[in-house]
């Protein structure tokens, strides 16, 4: 599934199979002192993975670029804050692309909730969905199949760490946070349900099958579509 992995005779063949493409965006960001900094790319990633192994395809490696961070909303360090246009730039190039390789259906799930970046890659991608009939992108924060199940934005909290425990659980560290007292946004840059004795890897794969329940028949009916 993963393309930077996979020897051409693969990758064409997984392509010819099932031509859709998934694409992991993220950022650079402070998510936490418990959670690693690439957080919101490598859920994505993940996220992704879990979505092609239901649905066929290809996952693209993740791409690290967010706009709107904890840098520019909250004054974080640690972050790297990305222009609009740039996203804009990359998302554009990446959409060219990936309609140039074959694929008919490209899932970019977000791990970053930033508005302005959302809006930038939506508004890039609503450009592209108009202007092409070969082709269909479906954009979304990974949230939105999930959040009426109990699985809901947030920022570094209950969810994203149970998330990151269930991907890669040797990079969470919650002794690191307070022991006691509420979390202070302005210095741990949690916001959400507290993952002090709520986020567990169990959390993490509940929301990864919700996604997949939700997401899964959504880009498949869409490949279908592109097909008849």
């Amino acid at each position: 599934m993963r393309y930077e992995e996979m020897k051409p005779e693969d990758y064409i063949r997984a392509k010819n199979a099932a031509p859709i493409a998934y694409l992991p965006w993220g950022a650079h960001e402070w998510h936490g002192k418990h959670n690693p900094l690439g957080l919101d790319t490598l859920k994505a990633h993940g996220q992704c993975l879990a979505l092609c192994a239901e649905t066929g395809g290809v996952v693209f490696p993740p791409i690290y670029c967010g706009h709107h961070t904890m840098k520019s909303h909250s004054g974080f360090d640690c972050t790297l804050e990305f222009s609009s246009e740039c996203v804009k730039m990359m998302v554009t190039e990446y959409l060219e692309q990936l309609a140039d390789e074959g694929f008919k259906v490209i899932v970019i799930i977000m791990g970053h909730y930033g508005d302005q970046h959302l809006n930038a890659i939506w508004e890039v991608v609503s450009d592209f969905n108009e202007s092409r009939s070969d082709v269909v992108v479906w954009a979304f924060p990974d949230y939105e199949p999930t959040k009426e199940e109990g699985f809901p934005s947030e920022h570094g909290a209950c969810f994203e760490t149970s998330y990151m425990m269930w991907f890669r659980p040797e990079l969470v560290d919650l002794t690191r946070l307070p022991h006691d007292g509420e979390l202070d946004f302005t210095v741990e840059g949690v916001r959400g349900l507290d993952p002090r004795g709520n986020a567990s890897a169990k959390k993490g794969r509940d929301g990864v099958n919700v996604l997949v329940k939700n997401a899964a028949p959504k880009i498949l009916e869409m490949l279908k579509n592109m097909k008849s």
